[in-house]
């Protein structure tokens, strides 16, 4: 049997969950662990009385998918795919591609399988970090396995930290070799809503029992002097001063690029800035103080008010903002240049 760790933050908006499929059901498996992955996905075929599609297949792109539905849908009468893919999968193309009006594969659930023992490892790791995050928010059911013997506390941490990165996923914890339930989300209106995304709606409620896992968000007007902001990241993120920042996203300025807004998009030690839209050359006043910024961050031992009190120290000061956008293109900034912009 399985069991359901810890409640879901609220239920999705009617018609997000239907038992109405148009199509053949295709449930994608990922993951990292990719023994687990496969033993995982080979269950849920098996439970379900479905095709398994390993990923060496899957690689081959939707066009080999919808190959494979034709032929084997319509010559056996079968129901539904599950669908394994490796690693290095891109679950946003996972969706793209499942949701299109013209595949007739329809993508029910997205099933993240996640070893509780490799979670922090993973995170850890440079390469590692930014798959696994994505694969977990973008999730609609995600499988834990937890190790036996494993201390109670860390597997609360675990558990704390999942449901602050994805709040509208399905959690089960798994044993004896069972599978959870039918899910049935709609992918073609929208995927579940990533953590961050809810803390920056104010929509976000932390789970009952986090395991020391908060969540705190950093509003700003005045855009960031690049210099001031690099120091507060390797404090935070090299040196874990304000706990350990495990996830941060959001939308930020850089007084140093005043008419580009930037994506902020940091998972463990990275962070990329990734531009956004090119504004509108403010004319001064009102206008030079909707330069700001809107992040979200999730960590252990988080220390909100010492963390947005170094953010806040990072902006412009009253008399670097009253010298204006020629000024603060003079500062020095070694954030790496952006290519270009895309207008809004």
């Amino acid at each position: 049997m399985f069991s359901i760790e810890g409640k879901r933050m609220r239920g999705p908006a009617e018609g997000d969950r239907s038992s109405i499929v148009d199509g053949i059901e295709a449930i994608a498996v990922v993951g990292l662990c990719a023994a687990e992955r496969r033993h995982y996905a080979m269950a849920l075929a098996r439970d379900r009385g479905y095709v398994f599609v390993p990923a060496e297949q899957t690689q081959q792109g939707i066009e080999a998918i919808d190959r494979l539905v034709e032929l084997v849908g319509m010559t056996s009468g079968v129901h539904g795919f599950v669908l394994e893919y490796g690693e290095d999968a891109d679950c946003a193309e996972i969706i793209g591609a499942l949701s299109a009006p013209e595949t007739r594969a329809v993508l029910t659930d997205l099933v993240c399988v996640l070893d509780l023992a490799c979670l922090h490892s993973d995170l850890d790791s440079e390469v590692r970090a930014g798959v696994l995050v994505a694969q977990i928010e973008f999730a609609s059911t995600l499988a834990l396995l937890a190790p036996e013997h494993s201390d109670s506390d860390v597997v609360e941490a675990a558990i704390g930290l999942i449901a602050h990165l994805a709040p509208e996923a399905r959690r089960f914890l798994l044993r004896d070799g069972a599978v959870h339930e039918p899910v049935c989300w709609q992918f073609g209106h929208r995927p579940p809503v990533a953590g961050w995304t809810a803390i920056l709606n104010s929509e976000f409620r932390p789970p009952a029992r986090s395991g020391g896992v908060r969540a705190c968000r950093f509003e700003q007007v005045r855009p960031f002097h690049p210099q001031r902001l690099q120091a507060v990241l390797s404090a935070a993120l090299g040196e874990g001063c304000w706990g350990r920042i495990v996830r941060s996203a959001g939308f930020a300025k850089l007084a140093s690029r005043p008419y580009v807004t930037a994506h902020w998009d940091q998972t463990g030690t990275l962070l990329t800035l990734s531009p956004l839209t090119v504004d509108p050359l403010p004319g001064g006043g009102a206008e030079l103080l909707a330069l700001g910024q809107d992040l979200a961050f999730i960590g252990v031992d988080l220390d909100e008010a010492g963390l947005c009190d170094a953010l806040d120290r990072a902006v412009l000061t009253d008399a670097e903002l009253l010298a204006g956008p020629m000024a603060w293109l003079g500062f020095r900034d070694e954030f790496p240049a952006w290519d270009s912009a895309r207008r809004g």
